[in-house]
């Protein structure tokens, strides 16, 4: 019995002991990926231009990281970037289902046009709701958001800038979800104070862009005497002449949900021209090439509503009413075989 009772007790202890050293190893291994994901994979992957291997990067590699918290602190800052990462693939989903219902309505498709409608409103939800977690990721890492300016260390300060990018992205995912994933009513004033945080000059307009767009998009918002539309094409011309042209990604989405179909089509034009001027900034890459996308994909939605295809290869910056016939031709050649 005794001999028992010694064996057990070592069995007990092995175990604890074991369990213990492992719950320090998953620790400290949650420490080390959340810090590795801010520190080297964040700035490798911005420095790229493949929009679609970093968002799949977020929606492979998310739950893995973010599993940690079970057992370390949370990996916030990493998380804010995984679940904007993983956003932009529900994003570009939901496009291109908005282009499928944009064709099958004009082909007479009715049955088509309207289950791809409900698929696009679907991926939109769950592009607000990634992209909401995003914001609650900076609100866990930095604190609430357009309360105060948090304390932030140069290296956080483009963290702070992609969590408040996404949460504008979640509000206008929402509306087009019509309001399926819950985005708070409260965050678009928060996001325009949180946005004078950061300095527009250092940031390519971005911080600026925010706040006007937002302003656009909330009735007496914007402070008296000024002119939200002025500013977001400064803000949009100021980020073209640094290569990150994300500001005026920002004017392009909210002229297109304010209706303003020739002023639309000028900051796409202007965009499209800025692209032969400018080559993005090497270490922003991708910030500009997602820029890219999101004009190119109102571009598209023109493209299609006239034409019945999205917009072809070299002509972003031209529009159906524009062009000859060429185009027409060039894509038809050899279907007819």
């Amino acid at each position: 019995m005794a001999r028992l009772n010694r064996l057990l007790s070592t069995s007990v202890l092995s175990f604890v002991l074991l369990t213990g050293c492992q719950g320090f190893l998953y620790s400290q291994t949650g420490g080390v990926m959340g810090s590795y994901a801010v520190d080297h994979m964040v700035p490798y992957v911005m420095g790229t231009d493949d929009v679609d291997m970093a968002c799949e990067t977020g929606v492979s590699m998310g739950a893995f990281l973010m599993s940690f918290e079970r057992v370390s602190d949370p990996p916030t800052r990493a998380a804010l970037v995984t679940w904007m990462s993983a956003g932009m693939c529900a994003e570009s989903a939901a496009w291109e289902a908005e282009l499928a219902q944009l064709r099958a309505l004009s082909e007479g498709r009715a049955a088509e046009a309207q289950d791809a409608r409900i698929r696009e409103k679907r991926l939109h939800a769950t592009a607000a709701r990634r992209f909401l977690a995003a914001f609650r990721n900076l609100e866990a890492a930095f604190g609430p958001v357009g309360e105060a300016c948090p304390e932030l260390r140069p290296e956080d300060e483009h963290l702070y800038l992609l969590g408040l990018s996404s949460a504008l992205l979640a509000v206008v995912h929402d509306r087009a979800a019509e309001g399926v994933a819950g985005v708070p009513m409260e965050i678009p004033l928060a996001i325009a104070r949180a946005a004078s945080c950061l300095q527009p000059d250092r940031w390519w307009g971005v911080p600026t862009a925010l706040q006007a767009a937002l302003w656009t998009s909330v009735p007496g918002a914007a402070p008296d005497g000024v002119d939200p539309w002025a500013v977001l094409e400064e803000a949009a011309r100021e980020g073209e002449a640094t290569g990150v042209r994300l500001a005026r990604a920002f004017e392009v989405v909210a002229l297109a949900g304010s209706g303003k179909a020739e002023a639309l089509r000028t900051a796409i034009a202007a965009h499209a021209a800025s692209l032969e001027k400018t080559p993005p900034d090497p270490k922003w890459r991708l910030l500009d090439r997602f820029a890219t996308l999101m004009i190119r994909h109102e571009s598209d939605r023109i493209w299609t509503q006239e034409r019945g295809y999205r917009t072809p290869l070299g002509a972003l910056g031209t529009f159906p009413d524009h062009q000859d016939d060429a185009v027409d031709t060039d894509l038809l050649e050899g279907l007819e075989e």
